[in-house]
């Protein structure tokens, strides 16, 4: 499949009103900011990777253990029926 992608113009800068004060100039915060924000989004992302890890070995398990019952409980009645026929 294809992925079509579109340019798009840079979007002009907005001014500030005159009365909103900063203690550091914006691009310092934002420059500041920005690191912690892709740290957090990086971070979210591989904790989010080892819980739908753990879930799948857990579900597998599970079922892995569904089956071992099932698989016993057949086994016992063929056991039964062939003693029953002896």
């Amino acid at each position: 499949f294809s992925v079509e992608r579109t340019e798009l113009d840079v979007a002009e800068p907005q001014e500030f009103p005159n009365d909103m004060i900063f203690e550091q100039d914006p691009l310092q915060i934002v420059n500041s900011i920005l690191p912690l924000y892709l740290n957090g989004q990086v971070l979210r992302t591989l904790q989010e990777s080892v819980a739908s890890e753990l879930a799948a070995r857990m579900q597998s398990m599970q079922s892995a253990s569904d089956n071992a019952g099932e698989l016993a409980d057949k086994l016992s009645l063929e056991y039964n029926r062939a003693r029953q026929a002896a």
